[in-house]
C-alpha cells in the first residue's frame, strides 16, 4: 500500500494515521492512545475514532477496539515515490536471502515458513508503489524449549519495551523488522488469510526454497 504525502485521513494526514495504526496493531487503540499519537483535545480523538471505524480502519472486538486488516494495512504503508520494476526484484530477492539466514540461524525463535508476495508489483506494474510481502512464521522449537529461546530474544533487546504486546509478540516482531531490513519500499507484515484469497498473489519462497 502506497499513500500520498499530501493524503488525509480522518481529517489527519495519513501518515500520522499511519503512525497510530502501527502504535496500536494487535492492540486495542482508545481515545488516550490516539490524543498522545495526534496531539488533539478529547472531543477530536472521538471523531477520530468514528471516522477511522467509518472508513474501515478500526473495528469493534468484543468490548475494545483495535485496527482492522486495512489498518495493519495502513500501518504497513510507505509514503515514498513508485519503484521501478528492476529495484523491486531486488527488494523481493533480498528478503528472500534474509529468510534463509534466518531459518539457517538456530538463535532465532522463529523460522520463516513461507513468503508471499501482493500487490501491485505481482499484478504486474512496472511502476508498483512498493513490494508488500506478508510472512508465515512458524516456532523453532516446541514446548519449554520454544519458550526458553524467546525470553532469550527478550532478553538480548538493546533497549525497554513500549509495552507488554510488545515485549510478548517481540520474537516475531524482530523477525519481521530483520526480513524488512530497513529496505524503502518494502513493506513486511504477518501473513493472513485475506492475502492468500486475492488473486495477485505469489509464492516465492518457502521452507527454504524459492519458488
Amino acid at each position: 500500500m502506497r499513500i500520498e504525502s499530501k493524503q488525509i485521513v480522518a481529517g489527519f494526514p495519513a501518515v500520522q494515521i499511519r503512525r497510530l495504526m502501527r502504535e496500536t496493531v494487535g492492540r486495542s487503540i482508545s481515545p488516550r492512545c490516539v490524543r498522545e499519537v495526534l496531539q488533539c483535545s478529547e472531543s477530536t480523538a472521538a471523531t477520530v475514532l468514528v471516522d477511522l471505524q467509518r472508513e474501515g480502519l478500526v473495528v469493534q472486538v468484543e468490548d475494545h477496539l483495535e485496527p482492522s486488516l486495512q489498518g495493519s494495512a495502513l500501518a504497513q504503508a510507505t509514503a515514498a515515490k513508485p519503484l521501478v520494476r528492476g529495484t523491486a526484484e531486488r527488494l523481493i530477492s533480498g528478503v528472500v536471502e534474509r529468510a534463509s539466514l534466518i531459518n539457517a540461524d538456530d538463535n532465532w525463535a522463529y523460522r520463516v515458513a513461507m513468503l508471499v508476495a501482493f500487490g501491485s508489483f505481482v499484478a504486474g506494474a512496472e511502476r508498483p508503489n512498493d513490494v508488500d510481502v506478508a510472512c508465515r512464521l512458524k516456532p523453532r522449537w516446541q514446548g519449554a524449549a520454544q519458550e526458553k529461546t524467546e525470553e532469550l530474544r527478550r532478553a538480548a533487546r538493546d533497549r525497554r519495551f513500549r509495552n507488554t504486546w510488545e515485549c510478548a509478540a517481540w520474537p516475531k516482531l524482530e523477525v519481521l523488522s530483520f526480513l524488512k531490513s530497513r529496505s524503502r519500499g518494502l513493506s513486511v507484515q504477518e501473513l493472513n488469510a485475506w492475502v492468500l484469497k486475492q488473486e495477485t498473489h505469489s509464492i516465492v519462497y518457502r521452507d527454504g526454497q524459492r519458488d
